[in-house]
């Protein structure tokens, strides 16, 4: 697979000035900001830095459309999910879908005619955003950049995951966002922020397929680069998860600074039982209110994503009144608006709404 260069067009030498200007101009900013972490104690937080909550004012939506060499025949189902959830969000803000290069022409022909859709063509072929496009970082005076965290296949899961670990920095690069970056491999599915304090699973973070580090050692680095105070640490998130190690976001979602959503369930038996109690209990230790949200068989109902100014929630579902309703229910007590979208195909990959999207601030 061949990486795209930082900038994609004609030859350089057919570029008018002000474009060469504006070309020297990103590239001597973004060499700011990648070498003064190198170089000095500069870090993101430092520079007042911070990772804005998912329910701010977005300036938009990132989305990473399916590419055919990553799902063969599902291919198709899965586009009419990405689709339907890039539409409905395009609704309420501007949604910046990327695309591998050889399929763009499938993303315009599904995408193109939408004047609140943009899309851009270049080396991005994993299409869970939430974990491989970047995470953006915003400071005082409204500017942005990207924590540059390392990506490694969720652990080397799949074949080929060294072709993918440009994908975020290809992203920043394309929109013009200075990269700071990190030897810590993070997916962004892997932390919930709210304020300034982050959640995250040690099953996943902690785990040897993503680092030798210490948990002292990650924690700093978490909150150095995404401008925390506080990291909370829960020992697993559901499982058995074999692709992301129990990502977070499958687990809880901050739905204001002090309240977590968290699933629970009834159901002593099953796995996640002990889980969910023992995260509602380090939670409530750490001051947090908790709100449960039912856990249910087929789809993760807690992979939603939240719109723009944290009105409007875009939820997965599988399509069954009886495993639906009882979580609605729950979500529909929190936002004015609460669009359910059907996810199943995306479920059966391990993701849902919240893994295809990532949010840019304002």
């Amino acid at each position: 697979m061949t990486k795209s260069p930082p900038f994609r067009g004609s030859n350089p030498s057919h570029l008018s000035r002000s474009t060469k200007m504006k070309i020297l101009l990103l590239l001597a900013t973004t060499l700011i900001f990648t070498v003064a972490g190198a170089m000095s104690d500069e870090t993101p937080k430092s520079l007042g830095f911070t990772f804005p909550d998912e329910w701010g004012e977005h300036r938009g939506t990132m989305m990473i459309f399916p590419a055919e060499h990553s799902y063969g025949r599902k291919t198709k189902e899965l586009r009419k999910e990405f689709v339907n959830i890039a539409e409905a969000i395009a609704k309420n803000e501007a949604v910046e879908v990327f695309c591998f290069e050889t399929e763009t022409d499938a993303c315009r022909k599904l995408l193109g005619d939408n004047p609140n859709i943009r899309i851009h063509s270049g080396d991005y072929s994993i299409d869970w955003a939430r974990d491989n496009a970047p995470m953006v970082l915003r400071d005082k005076d409204g500017r942005l950049a990207s924590a540059g965290f390392r990506f490694n296949g969720w652990g080397e899961k799949y074949r080929g995951w060294e072709n993918d670990i440009e994908t975020r920095d290809n992203i920043s690069r394309e929109i013009g966002w200075p990269i700071f970056h990190s030897d810590l491999v993070l997916e962004g599915g892997a932390i919930e922020i709210g304020g300034k304090v982050g959640i995250v699973t040690e099953s996943c973070v902690l785990n040897p397929n993503r680092t030798n580090w210490s948990k002292e050692k990650v924690e700093e680095e978490l909150k150095n680069m995404l401008g925390l105070e506080k990291i909370i640490w829960i020992k697993s998130g559901l499982m058995p998860d074999q692709i992301t190690d129990g990502h977070v976001d499958g687990l809880l979602k901050f739905v204001a600074k002090d309240t977590v959503l968290l699933h629970t369930t009834d159901l002593e038996s099953d796995i996640n039982y002990r889980i969910c109690q023992d995260a509602k209990r380090v939670l409530l230790a750490n001051g947090l209110k908790v709100v449960e949200l039912p856990l249910m068989d087929d789809i993760v109902h807690m992979n939603f994503y939240i719109g723009s100014n944290g009105d409007v929630a875009y939820v997965p579902i599988c399509g069954d009144p009886e495993q639906d309703e009882p979580a609605l229910k729950v979500i529909r007590t929190l936002y004015k608006k609460v669009i359910p979208i059907m996810s199943v195909n995306m479920a059966e990959e391990g993701g849902g709404i919240h893994c295809f999207t990532q949010q840019i601030p304002r």
